[in-house]
């Protein structure tokens, strides 16, 4: 319960670390496209397109690793995906979106801490794995950062049994190998009785992955490998991994140059996925307690296997001492039978033998029948797949052109729109200025009708002071003494 527990409070600390889809075009930016197409990128590309899909932790050996966020911690590198046969050799085509950097660049490494992490490289490659086979099985574990290679020399690597992936050699060009592989606790046991295929060649300054012999994986699978040829694919289709076509797969594999880039901390994109402090002492607590209860694992397994190995043991001894008893029994009853019965007896033998040639042949006939039922769905779901990939190819464009429509669309609404708002405006101001005119023309006339009221006022007024002037005149002219005799007069008494 208590390792339960902590796994859970790893599992929270690690999910709390969101990593939006919306920085597409920020990790766009540390991509450089030559003149012939091949694209250029950094590792400050691997930093922001990985932190999606994992955490980056800072480690003394190896500087900045890059751990998964998977489902499931007994994940192994090289387990989701399938193998194809390609003009540089075994090539690795993985289902996980991250797989077109980690399982072609750089090198996986078991941290004891934090489990399986990687380390950025610039060289691309088919795969970088390490082969053994024997005994039925094939089985392939991650080369570390510490191992390099001469081409054509055999490479001798001491790994862990648990780091290989074992399936049996039938179920190798499986689309989905991960369903044949056995448990980790179980490759030890098949891992001793294997031998070394390691192998790597340079082909046009490439690296070739030789590996098994191809004619060895024929003649177990008894059908021909199908051989594709490797071809570039487009950056902004580098998470679906390997697309085929025809008689080519196509993969995302721009070349990688070493300028020194800003560390993950200090990228806005990659320093969301770095793992540090408490969530970093929780991830180490639950991978220790995850260690712990594998080791735990192991011993139940084997003792399983053993207790397994012994009822079979007991089984096969029981079917020989009744086969053994039957044959007595038979024998008894053969010397006390008379010859007729002893002639039915081998004819009843070979009826069933012909009973059983015929059984057995019809079970080879079947298993031939499902065989090409299972690679007629192979193709069948490849054909699928290829007009999926096809559909998928014709209707970008398509929704490109649609977008562009839409947005030359919404451009034209918009300039229509302006120009409607300036065409009303510029209404608008000559509706004002026809308003202030007419109201400017109708103080004028009012002005002048109050002018035109006022001028026959003004012209009596100044008649009737003329008038009174003249009256004055005259009576002034007219009675020129009466003024000083009027003062002189005195009242009657």
């Amino acid at each position: 319960m208590k390792t339960t527990r902590i796994m859970l409070l790893a599992a929270v600390l690690l999910g709390a670390l969101p990593v939006t889809g919306s920085a597409a075009t920020s990790i766009s930016a540390g991509l450089h496209l030559g003149s012939s197409g091949h694209a250029r990128v950094d590792v400050g590309f691997f930093y922001d397109d990985l932190a999606s899909y994992g955490n980056w932790i800072q480690r003394p050996r190896y500087g900045w690793v890059w751990t998964p966020r998977v489902a499931s911690r007994s994940w192994r590198p090289y387990e989701n995906g399938h193998w194809v046969w390609t003009d540089l050799g075994w090539t690795w085509v993985s289902t996980e979106a991250f797989g077109w950097a980690t399982y072609h660049y750089g090198r996986w490494y078991d941290d004891p801490d934090y489990g399986w992490g990687w380390v950025p490289g610039d060289q691309w490659a088919p795969a970088w794995v390490d082969w053994h086979a024997g005994n039925d099985y094939v089985g392939w574990a991650p080369l570390p950062p510490s191992v390099g290679y001469s081409p054509g020399v055999t490479l001798n690597v001491d790994l862990a049994p648990e780091d290989f992936v074992f399936v049996p050699e039938r179920n190798f060009l499986d689309v989905r190998v991960a369903r044949f592989a056995v448990p980790s606790w179980q490759c030890g046991q098949i891992y001793r009785g294997t031998r070394n295929f390691t192998r790597y060649n340079r082909f046009n300054n490439q690296v070739f992955n030789a590996g098994l012999p191809i004619d060895q994986i024929q003649r177990v699978t008894g059908r021909r490998v199908q051989r594709y040829q490797v071809a570039d694919l487009g950056w902004n289709q580098r998470h679906q991994g390997g697309r085929f076509g025809q008689n080519r797969v196509a993969f995302f594999r721009p070349q990688v140059e070493n300028a020194r880039v800003a560390a993950p901390s200090a990228r806005p994109i990659a320093r969301r996925a770095v793992l540090a402090g408490a969530a970093a002492t929780a991830a180490i607590t639950a991978h220790h307690a995850f260690r712990a209860a594998q080791a735990n694992h192991q011993p139940q397994g084997l003792l399983r296997q053993q207790n397994r190995a012994q009822q079979r043991q007991a089984q096969v001894q029981q079917q020989k001492q009744g086969r053994q008893q039957r044959q007595q029994l038979q024998q008894q009853a053969r010397l006390q039978q008379q010859q007729g019965r002893a002639l039915r007896q081998t004819q009843v033998r070979q009826q069933q033998q012909a009973g059983q040639l015929q059984r057995s042949q019809r079970q080879e006939q079947q298993k031939a029948q499902a065989q090409a039922r299972v690679e007629q769905r192979q193709v069948r779901s490849q054909r699928q797949a290829q007009m999926k990939q096809q559909q998928l190819g014709r209707q970008q464009p398509r929704f490109q052109r649609q977008q562009q429509q839409q947005v030359h669309q919404q451009a034209r609404l918009q300039q229509q729109q302006q120009g409607r708002a300036m065409r009303q405006q510029q209404l608008q101001a000559r509706q004002q200025e026809r308003s202030q005119q007419q109201q400017a023309r109708a103080q004028r006339q009012q002005q002048r009708q109050a002018q035109a009221q006022q001028r026959p006022q003004r012209q009596m007024q100044q008649a009737q002071a003329q008038q009174a002037r003249q009256q004055a005149r005259q009576q002034r002219q007219g009675n020129p003494g009466q003024q000083g005799n009027h003062h002189r007069q005195r009242p009657p008494q």
